[in-house]
């Protein structure tokens, strides 16, 4: 696992740099093989590229892509085991189950592979260089978690961050707190754990902040706060900096297809992991949104060939950024504006 996820690091860092056309290039050669695959072995898939009149096996252009119909998340609930592969390929490992939380309406179920495993622990680690975070530090966690588990005053401990960053280099402790904690039993643990990293949802971490800042509480050692689950806003920004003298870094993820995009190293807007999938921000008529617009986001997740999502809409909204002066080729997301009004 560790050769594997630094050879992929190492990809990683010289496919940033590519223009956005050379990165639209290499995720074209792969949506080649893996619209191949989903029409062969992947009923669902067969019949929506017959239907559509495209030829699986053909060179993928933008214009191909868009004749493709958006996967809504009923479609994927209503396709039941016709929307999964007949023939994993061999080298892609075993499959496992992953069914996304009811907080973002009915479940969906579906199965990603050892390789989308491996992109999702190369994501972490990239966000981990990127911010240059001290791997030896404390990670604190304060996150939604099953009733009655990780509550305060203790919450939970573990003496490592987990399987993504522990199989590269020794990490410090992590901490975890159930977020239906009382905020000041929660503000109470951090003042006792002493956390470098923070990681909570915005909302959680505003009102966390607000109460520091009432109570004159400050969280020394602290190094990062890291959003997870909800839009940010420059006001939570500002408020944590306020409250604490630390700089917010936010991605933005889901459970169908991990790690869509996260914050540049040098400015505070989004950049699309376009290694790992192919992001598209539209309008109501179909059309790609230019930097400035707003539109649904739509994820083709490059590398399941257990369950392909293709051009699958989240349910999100997001405007769409400028190139960035930090100068990736990786597509920026200005904003993430959160869910998307339902059709009709």
């Amino acid at each position: 696992m560790a050769a594997l996820l630094m050879s992929l690091l190492y990809q990683l860092d010289q496919t940033q740099w590519l223009t956005p056309e050379a990165l639209f290039a290499e995720q074209a050669r792969q949506l080649r093989v893996l619209f191949a695959h989903a029409a062969a072995s992947v009923p669902f898939y067969g019949r929506r590229f017959a239907a559509a009149g495209l030829d699986p096996d053909a060179a993928v252009t933008r214009e191909t892509l868009h004749r493709l119909p958006v996967l809504r998340r009923s479609d994927l609930q209503s396709a039941g085991a016709t929307i999964g592969t007949t023939a994993l390929p061999k080298s892609h490992g075993k499959r496992h189950a992953l069914e996304t939380s009811a907080t973002t309406g009915a479940p969906v179920s579906l199965y990603g592979t050892e390789i989308t495993g491996i992109f999702w622990r190369a994501c972490v680690m990239r966000e981990h260089l990127w911010h240059e975070r001290r791997m030896d530090g404390k990670l604190a966690a304060i996150r939604p978690a099953r009733p009655g588990a990780a509550m305060a005053p203790l919450g939970l401990s573990s003496d490592s961050w987990g399987r993504a960053s522990g199989a590269l280099f020794p990490t410090g402790p992590a901490v975890l707190l159930n977020a239906a904690s009382p905020l000041p039993a929660q503000l109470d643990w951090l003042l006792r754990e002493r956390p470098t990293y923070l990681i909570s949802l915005p909302s959680n971490l505003a009102a966390l902040a607000r109460l520091s800042v009432e109570e004159g509480v400050s969280l020394p050692g602290l190094e990062q706060v890291m959003t997870v689950g909800e839009p940010v806003t420059a006001a939570l920004r500002d408020i944590v900096r306020q409250a604490w003298d630390v700089p917010l870094k936010d991605s933005y993820s889901c459970e169908e297809a991990g790690y869509l995009a996260m914050q540049c190293p040098e400015q505070e807007v989004l950049h699309v992991q376009s290694e790992n999938l192919l992001l598209e921000v539209v309008g109501n008529d179909g059309r790609p949104c230019v930097p400035g617009e707003a539109g649904r986001v739509l994820v083709t997740s490059l590398h399941n060939f257990a369950t392909p999502l293709i051009r699958y809409e989240l349910g999100d909204l997001a405007e769409v950024g400028a190139p960035c002066a930090c100068g990736r080729g990786l597509p920026v997301i200005a904003r993430v504006l959160g869910r998307a009004p339902a059709a009709g």
